[in-house]
């Protein structure tokens, strides 16, 4: 057929435009944690990266924002289209002859066509306006993950503290049920010798009692605590580690509460985000009023076609065109203008959004340097009650045989004892939680906050 060549052409033609798109990164499987050994801060934040939905879905809009600076920078590269075509003519076609007869003849043709269209922008500010706001959103992209990655730690760190804070309410319990029913048997003792009275029988008796009810709340908080570290992690954990009894951390650089302030003003994840989108309004203004601009591109073509009407029949043409082409803006009914006076709003709003978030920062950062100064020095103090209720249990203790203390004063000494040590465990949990805190707010790299969380933990025996 004579409209071989045309097709033969078009065919390489479309083959040479198409372009493979690129294969998706896959994500690596989760670690697989042994369930016997005690799972430390590091170990259950990298579970956490893998399982966590809100993070993931973090990570996805992150690449989904990414996609955007391609499809921005696809404006500023040329383009090319091919356009391919095949029509089918059937009909007759009567005239008359050189006797003046009037002649039919039946007339079946096809008609193949191909151009390519070809176009580069040679300026183009919206354009250019557009592919620089993307970039800074891209940036502001990874800032926003940093910040869901930041509320993961925070998650987590709450998460596995309730667990460490639960375990331990547990182990106080029984030793404070344990402790009493001593206290009971005694007390059956000492009525049976006539030495006792039924008062401080009924009296240990109550104590044991709530005693019991308080370590099924305890029971029933650890399963809750588990439950809620398994939906971080994806884990579950039977055993994760401790706090050491004698917590005495190496001290934070820097020291002083200025030096933390300027690490935030200027590290701080959510003030990073905000100062990002105060870019991108501000970029937003410049792509508004480049609808004020003219746009100029250089634009080709190239076509090739066959028996394009009847009076060229078992015709072939082939044309090329290369040129400029300007556009230039008149009048859009004062929608450009409209458009720049929004951006502006939009660049006002996300000024004052940052100026908000950079005095929250500032408070948090001083909230949390507070709660760090003076952890260590309140975990002393508790230790030093514990120390001093205990001595103070012993002697009353050893004055009721004597006749000097009487039963129920020791067991509100016994109460006292272990509520002074649940205060200690708090007391170091919280001094726990505000480290962490304190170097998320000053924006420090998630891995150097894990690493010296994860090097305070000591391994349940």
């Amino acid at each position: 057929m004579a409209n071989q060549p045309v097709f033969r052409e078009a065919l390489l033609l479309a083959a040479a435009l198409i372009c493979v798109p690129p294969l998706q990164a896959q994500a690596p499987p989760p670690a697989q944690i042994s369930a016997s050994a005690p799972v430390g801060f590091a170990q259950a934040f990298d579970a956490a990266l893998a399982n966590d939905a809100p993070l993931r879905a973090a990570r996805f809009e992150r690449e989904s924002v990414k996609e955007g600076v391609p499809i921005a920078r696809a404006a500023l590269l040329p383009s090319a289209a091919l356009n391919v075509n095949e029509s089918l003519t059937q009909g007759r076609r009567e005239f008359p002859n050189s006797q003046n007869q009037l002649v039919t003849v039946r007339v079946d043709y096809l008609s193949p066509q191909a151009t390519l269209q070809m176009r580069a922008p040679i300026f183009n500010w919206e354009s250019i306006s557009r592919y620089r706001q993307s970039l800074v959103q891209s940036d502001a992209a990874d800032a926003v993950f940093r910040v869901r990655a930041a509320d993961l730690m925070d998650r987590l760190t709450l998460a596995y503290l309730q667990r460490l804070l639960a375990d331990e309410n547990v182990a106080l319990a029984l030793s404070q049920v344990s402790a009493l029913e001593g206290q009971q048997l005694r007390a059956d003792q000492r009525l049976q010798r006539g030495e006792g009275t039924r008062i401080e029988v009924s009296e240990t008796a109550a104590q044991l009692s709530v005693a019991r009810i308080r370590l099924l709340e305890a029971q029933d908080q650890v399963t809750i605590a588990r439950r809620g570290l398994a939906r971080i992690t994806g884990l579950d954990v039977g055993a994760v580690r401790n706090l050491p009894a004698n917590l005495r951390p190496s001290a934070l650089p820097p020291q002083g509460l200025d030096e933390w302030l300027a690490l935030a003003a200027v590290r701080n994840p959510t003030v990073q985000v905000r100062t990002q989108q105060a870019e991108v309004a501000r970029l937003a203004i410049q792509r508004s009023k480049a609808g004020h601009y003219p746009r100029l591109d250089a634009v080709a073509s190239l076509s090739k076609s066959s028996n394009e009407s009847l009076a060229n029949l078992n015709q072939s043409s082939k044309l090329a065109s290369v040129g400029l082409q300007l556009s230039i803006p008149l009048f859009s009914g004062f929608g450009i203008e409209a458009s720049v006076r929004q951006s502006q709003s939009d660049l006002a709003r996300a000024e004052a959004e940052l100026t908000n978030d950079r005095e929250n920062t500032a408070l948090e950062v001083q909230k949390q340097f507070i709660a760090f100064s003076n952890g260590l020095a309140k975990i002393e103090a508790q230790e030093r009650a514990v120390v001093a209720m205990e001595v103070a249990l012993d002697g009353i203790t050893r004055g009721v045989p004597a006749g000097l203390r009487t039963l129920a004063e020791v067991l509100d000494a016994q109460s006292k004892v272990f509520s002074v040590k649940r205060d200690l465990a708090q007391a170091r949990f919280d001094y726990f939680l505000a480290r962490m805190r304190l170097q998320a707010q000053s924006g420090a790299p998630l891995a150097e906050i894990v690493f010296d969380l994860d090097n305070l933990l000591a391994v349940t025996p």
